[in-house]
């Protein structure tokens, strides 16, 4: 993504925000913006407001010099139609995933552990959330696909033992409140 489109998205978010419209953090896109707008936490890299659990997240980045460049903020990442697992309990999201995305899994781990140079995991996240419905992130270290369930979060994560990639599935339920 250019600078120029991310100023100008940039820009649209704070218009919005501006007008009161509810909608979710800009940089994580799970948690709502509150209401009034200045009882959220303003970003260090942008000017736009975000949840609380995100200013605290870019104080700890910030400190130690390592910030989550704009470009995999959620509002840059999620730009067609996304499958939505919400709905389901972590145990269905678990089935289908490894029913269904298992092999694409299987190719972009082999594809980011057998890379070249000038290969960037920004680019296999970009295939990722093309290519495996209702993913919400891909993570690099440990590579790791995040879905969200109505119950929590499921972690399909994968590792090279030498010859093959190797499958783990991690559930991690909410918190009740």
């Amino acid at each position: 993504m250019k600078k120029a489109e991310i100023d100008k998205r940039l820009l649209d978010l704070k218009a919005r925000q501006g007008t009161g419209e509810k909608m979710p953090c800009p940089r994580c896109g799970r948690n709502t913006i509150k209401a009034p707008l200045a009882h959220n936490a303003l970003s260090r890299y942008a000017d736009l407001y975000v949840c609380d659990e995100c200013g605290m997240t870019e104080a700890m980045l910030d400190m130690m010099r390592n910030p989550l460049p704009l470009e995999q903020w959620a509002v840059f990442k999620n730009t067609g139609p996304e499958l939505d697992f919400k709905a389901l309990s972590m145990q269905e999201v678990v089935g289908r995933v490894l029913g269904s995305q298992t092999e694409e899994l299987l190719r972009l781990h082999r594809a980011w552990v057998l890379r070249t140079d000038g290969h960037t995991f920004d680019a296999l996240r970009e295939q990722a959330l093309k290519a495996c419905p209702g993913i919400m992130d891909l993570r690099e270290n440990p590579f790791c696909a995040v879905y969200r369930a109505k119950d929590g979060q499921v972690l399909i994560r994968l590792r090279w033992d030498g010859n093959k990639s190797e499958i783990a599935v991690d559930t991690l339920p909410e918190k009740k409140k």
